[in-house]
């Protein structure tokens, strides 16, 4: 078999994702304290939960095809319009479908280093990542970016607050940014982690798709991290109607039956998240106090997960813990999630112990 010539051309001139080499086939991830990929440990609304069993009964339907009842509520909940509104099984297949819509081959995509789905979404499409380095302090480098763009930039990627950093840039910095973006640049908010945020200006751009009409922007959700609904795979974007339209002219995954209900469960019970909320905040302070007693560099979040430098390798800092059972990442350096206080605590122990503290 020839695969070279049964691929097509831009799938062929594609390095490997990053996503995919990141995933380890021989790992049983169910034997593991999960504190690597920036899961919710307290779960989705016992509401969601209940609803989407009661659909799960009726799988044997399709789910509504086009997401009427969860745009509704999704524009609802932001005081939008139906039109603004794009959902998706996850925000990572929207992230494809915006490239599928927008990016043509020569095309550049500027970002600061932050979640793989961005570079997946522009060589796909035979465009070119333009990768701006981040702040000293780990924040996104907007002015950076400003300087980068060229004649040839179609779309430019804020993540805030950014992974795998976990840092921010505050409200009036990236409306400024956004300001002076030319009109026919694509700004992309990408905004997975909103949601943990206590800083009073890490703010949602949402309301620029209303107070700047002119200006292109997209902005990204999901019900993966604060909804605790990873599994279930519900994303959407919020954007003028053009763009949503255009966004749809690409068809995206399907959202299941008990997806689309749940979601929508979810979102109407704010309460049971604001109440878990508190819990993670708290063990955010832990964690970060206690890695800071123990020497190490803790950039401070406004995510459910922690990049922190233990001054030692840190490979061998995620294979040793995993041998006690606990899963984290090392890009570059050492990401940790927010976990449950008793996971948080045996995380810390280990820790120590691994640093000879």
């Amino acid at each position: 078999m020839d695969i070279e010539k049964l691929m097509s051309e831009s799938a062929a001139k594609k390095p490997a994702s990053r996503r995919a080499s990141n995933v380890t086939a021989n790992v049983d991830f169910s034997k593991l304290i999960r504190m690597g990929f920036n899961e919710h440990p307290y779960g989705m609304s016992p509401k969601a939960l209940e609803i989407m069993k009661e659909e799960t009964e009726k799988s044997n339907f399709y789910g509504d095809f086009g997401k009427g009842a969860l745009k509704k509520a999704i524009a609802d909940f932001y005081g939008l319009d139906f039109a603004n509104v794009a959902a998706s099984a996850g925000s990572s297949p929207l992230i494809e479908t915006i490239g599928c819509a927008f990016l043509n081959p020569g095309d550049e995509v500027l970002m600061c280093p932050t979640f793989a789905a961005f570079i997946d979404m522009a060589q796909i499409r035979q465009a070119v990542p333009v990768v701006v380095p981040l702040n000293e302090d780990k924040t996104y480098d907007l002015e950076g970016l400003y300087k980068a763009i060229t004649k040839k930039t179609k779309i430019i990627v804020v993540c805030n607050p950014n992974n795998p950093t976990g840092t921010y840039v505050g409200r009036e910095k990236v409306i400024e940014f956004i300001k002076k973006v030319p009109d026919d640049v694509i700004v992309l908010m990408d905004e997975a982690y909103l949601e943990f945020a206590t800083a009073e200006d890490c703010q949602s751009m949402y309301p620029l798709i209303k107070e700047l009409p002119d200006k292109p922007i997209i902005v990204l959700k999901t019900f993966s991290k604060y909804y605790g609904m990873a599994g279930v795979r519900v994303g959407y974007a919020l954007a003028a109607p053009e763009l949503i339209a255009a966004i749809e002219k690409c068809p995206s995954a399907m959202i299941s039956k008990a997806g689309q209900a749940g979601a929508i469960a979810a979102l109407a019970d704010q309460q049971y998240y604001q109440e878990v909320k508190k819990k993670l905040v708290e063990g955010m302070t832990y964690l970060e106090t206690e890695m800071e007693k123990l020497g190490c560099k803790v950039y401070h979040s406004q995510t459910n997960f922690i990049l922190f430098d233990p001054h030692i390798d840190a490979q061998l800092v995620r294979a040793k813990l995993m041998e006690a059972g606990i899963m984290i990442s090392a890009p570059g350096i050492c990401r940790v999630s927010v976990s449950t206080m008793e996971n948080n605590r045996l995380f810390i122990e280990t820790l120590k112990n691994i640093m000879g503290k």
